[in-house]
């Protein structure tokens, strides 16, 4: 994520005590950060919760747990072990627990219900947990995750990915980004003050704000300077037209079971050096493989979000008009 520069000044939020603290060591009081996807997961995980003065974040038997609850099928969910552990926690520590996982809110190549699953689950185990939700722009929530799809092995163009027609390995769903469904759902579970929604767009724009807030929400502080380096930087367009060619020809992955000339190993190596040598080069050059069409598709994709929008905004703090997000406009049928 691209953050501004003004976060990796030595951030004056090091420093910074909350105006105030929330109650600490109450069990249930833990604190769920569920995604989405390519909302910037990364940034928050490795450079901002570490970083938060008298939260328990980064147990590695608690990441497991997090794991098989956002992945396990019915029969393999470990409910009962993950309650042990927390109970074992509690009883040897008062600070609340910090838990992030983007795959809380569902499989991008999956469908669209696994979200709604396992908000159920988290309910079921942290019925009082605070939950941090982050959404984005849907045309360009598409653009990520497809550039995501080709990161893993994808070949197909942007068009044939969004249709979903014969996509190998994949049942993505659009009702995916029909964000008012999940963030809806955690409310009726956990209650409107216990889930904040924030717009990827205010965070990525505002990172001062967005860290202020967060601080004041969990009752804590950072206790060190946030970096603004990016993290899991995207390829260009044209970057991604290679890499989708070069997968086409030589990746076996799931959504490429047979390429065309030889499955050849090193198929993340292949994308490491596309980001770090060749995409930089693309770039210098301005080079494009795509344009108006995809544009309009996306577009005209975005608009059929507009009441889903219109529902999530009950939800979120934030303008959503103010970022973009389509929006009814009134007297318009959709």
């Amino acid at each position: 994520m691209s953050v501004s520069a003004a976060v990796g000044r030595a951030h004056r939020v090091a420093s910074r005590v909350s105006p105030r603290r929330a109650p600490r060591g109450q069990a249930g009081e833990h604190i769920v950060h569920v995604g989405y996807h390519k909302t910037a997961s990364t940034w928050l995980q490795v450079s901002v919760f570490p970083h938060l003065a008298d939260v328990r974040y980064g147990d590695p038997l608690l990441a497991h747990f997090i794991v098989n609850l956002a992945t396990a099928a019915d029969p393999t969910f470990f409910a009962a072990g993950f309650r042990s552990v927390l109970r074992q926690i509690d009883q040897i520590s008062g600070g609340p627990l910090l838990l992030s996982n983007e795959g809380l809110s569902g499989s991008l190549w999956d469908d669209d219900e696994t979200g709604l699953r396992n908000a159920e689950r988290l309910h079921g185990l942290l019925p009082a947990a605070r939950i941090l939700m982050a959404v984005r722009r849907q045309d360009e929530m598409l653009r990520s995750i497809h550039g995501q799809y080709v990161n893993e092995g994808g070949t197909r163009p942007l068009r044939a990915f969004v249709e979903g027609r014969g996509v190998p390995g994949s049942r993505f769903s659009l009702r995916h980004l029909e964000y008012d469904r999940l963030v809806g759902r955690y409310v009726d579970l956990f209650g409107r003050d216990r889930v904040w929604v924030v717009p990827y767009e205010y965070l990525r724009a505002c990172p001062e704000r967005f860290l202020d807030r967060l601080c004041q929400m969990l009752g804590t502080r950072l206790i060190a300077p946030v970096s603004d380096a990016r993290l899991n930087h995207s390829l260009s367009r044209p970057g991604l037209w290679l890499l989708r060619s070069w997968n086409g020809l030589f990746r076996r992955s799931r959504f490429n079971p047979d390429p065309r000339l030889a499955a050849l190993p090193g198929g993340r190596r292949a994308r490491n050096i596309m980001q770090q040598q060749v995409d930089p080069l693309l770039r210098r050059l301005g080079y494009k493989t795509d344009g108006a069409e995809n544009a309009r598709m996306l577009a005209d994709l975005a608009s059929q979000f507009a009441r889903s929008n219109e529902r999530l905004q009950q939800f979120c703090g934030e303008p959503l008009s103010d970022w973009g997000y389509a929006l009814p406009v009134e007297g318009q049928q959709i």
